[in-house]
């Protein structure tokens, strides 16, 4: 995956602000109070709120630590994506201060107003490194500026909004109150653009720079209305679609980003029916390979398409290792579900493939003897595979915090085997994970 070194290496840098932190409290510590006599800090609600994609909350918190980074507080929404409403909360105990307090929020949109009682909230995560907690108080005993971001908790609302299918360009303002053990309080109004099918198609991409920022940063913003002319740019790059493995893995990109959004699914197929050749050909085999039926197009295309479209590839299934003879195909399939998607499951299928260790061990032993193997077998298919797992989850261990917070979540989950958590433990010092020329 030579991608997981490009857009999300500089956006995300949580890594550093750990280790700053640390340096920082150490050198610190010795002249400031004991944490006993620090003063306790009152917990309390930001008045920002925060717009949560609903995956956030019902697909990666059930697969997270109580402490995970920061979610993306979103900007742009197209039709069919739903939120939820986050608040904020620092100070001791802010953790029991969000249990004990209730949310309600009002969305209105288009001449339309969609009203949320209060409630207790969905989830509550810590957010940054754990620990920090005693850091803040070091610095501020030593009174030093605190220019990090600061230490907090967020709760999501138990409702949430749905952008209407038939959404036009708009904004949507959202206001909200909430209720705590301090008191009712009215929240600072929230205002998230509304962007069309319509409208966000016409964005074509200009380069391959800016294509791949939008892939590796979809599960983050994720804006279906692109697709299609992401769609169209693909189908334009005869040398990126040539390469081996790319029509697996871009169907898997669409597809899998289509599946969790009906309505950008429908948009799609419907621009679909107005193309032809190969935009067509593979924009209905990415459908068709997600569980879409794709028959209203099929119906409107010549006896002679049809019969073409027939004799398509088969994209393999990526969740079935247990064929191995395009394990690299079938891992970089996996990474693009989860880029769509920001789903656990991916990773954890990837990772399950550390238990590949002693084919790796065997092959590794071979090619070092007097005879190493001429012949490909599927033990030399697992022990690639296995090398190339681990390369890339140890890449996005370093870049993409969500990935982060998942391998964190195995190594510590009684359910993963054994082997396979004392393997994500080592994914940044195994010689075996390196590439060639890596130190």
């Amino acid at each position: 995956m030579q991608c997981a070194k490009s857009a999300l290496a500089a956006r995300f840098v949580r890594s550093l602000d750990v280790v700053l932190f640390c340096l920082l409290a150490s050198s610190l510590a010795a002249q400031a109070p004991a944490a006993s006599s620090l003063k306790p800090i009152p917990p309390r609600i930001d008045k920002k709120i925060l717009i949560i994609p609903e995956s956030v909350v019902l697909e990666e918190w059930p697969h997270t630590l109580k402490v995970v980074h920061e979610p993306p507080d979103l900007k742009l929404l197209n039709p069919g994506q739903c939120v939820r409403v986050g608040i904020s909360a620092t100070g001791d105990d802010r953790d029991t201060y969000l249990e004990k307090s209730q949310l309600s929020f009002r969305v209105e949109f288009a001449g339309q107003t969609q009203s949320h009682p209060l409630a207790p909230l969905a989830g509550i995560k810590q957010i940054g490194p754990g620990g920090v907690d005693v850091i803040a108080q070091v610095m501020a005993a030593a009174h030093v500026k605190d220019e990090f971001p600061k230490i907090h908790s967020i709760g999501a609302s138990t409702d949430n909004w749905c952008v209407p299918a038939d959404a036009q360009d708009g904004t949507a303002v959202i206001d909200a109150e909430v209720e705590t053990p301090g008191g009712h309080e009215k929240l600072a109004r929230a205002k998230i653009q509304i962007e069309s099918f319509e409208t966000g198609s016409k964005r074509s991409f200009k380069n391959d720079e800016e294509i791949e920022a939008f892939l590796m940063g979809y599960h983050y913003q994720p804006n279906p209305a692109r697709l299609f002319p992401a769609l169209q740019f693909f189908a334009a790059d005869e040398k990126w679609r040539s390469q081996t493995g790319s029509l697996e893995t871009t169907a898997a990109t669409f597809g899998a980003a289509l599946k969790v959004n009906p309505a950008a699914a429908k948009d799609f197929m419907d621009r679909l029916s107005k193309q032809s050749g190969f935009t067509r050909a593979f924009g209905l085999l990415t459908l068709l390979n997600s569980g879409f039926d794709i028959e209203p197009v099929l119906n409107t295309m010549s006896e002679e398409d049809r019969q073409k479209f027939a004799r398509h590839p088969v994209i393999p299934d990526p969740f079935d290792l247990t064929h191995v003879e395009d394990i690299g195909t079938r891992l970089d399939m996996l990474w693009s579900i989860f880029m769509s998607t920001g789903q656990f499951a991916p990773i954890q299928k990837i990772a399950s493939t550390l238990a590949w260790r002693p084919d790796w061990e065997a092959f590794d032993k071979a090619r070092e003897s007097a005879n190493p193997p001429k012949e490909w077998t599927p033990a030399i298919g697992r022990a690639v595979g296995y090398g190339a797992a681990g390369w890339a989850l140890g890449s996005f261990q370093r870049t993409d915090p969500l990935a982060a917070d998942y391998i964190d979540f195995l190594i510590a989950s009684p359910d993963a085997p054994d082997a396979v958590r004392t393997e994500l433990k080592g994914l940044l010092t195994n010689p075996a994970f390196k590439q060639q020329g890596e130190k």
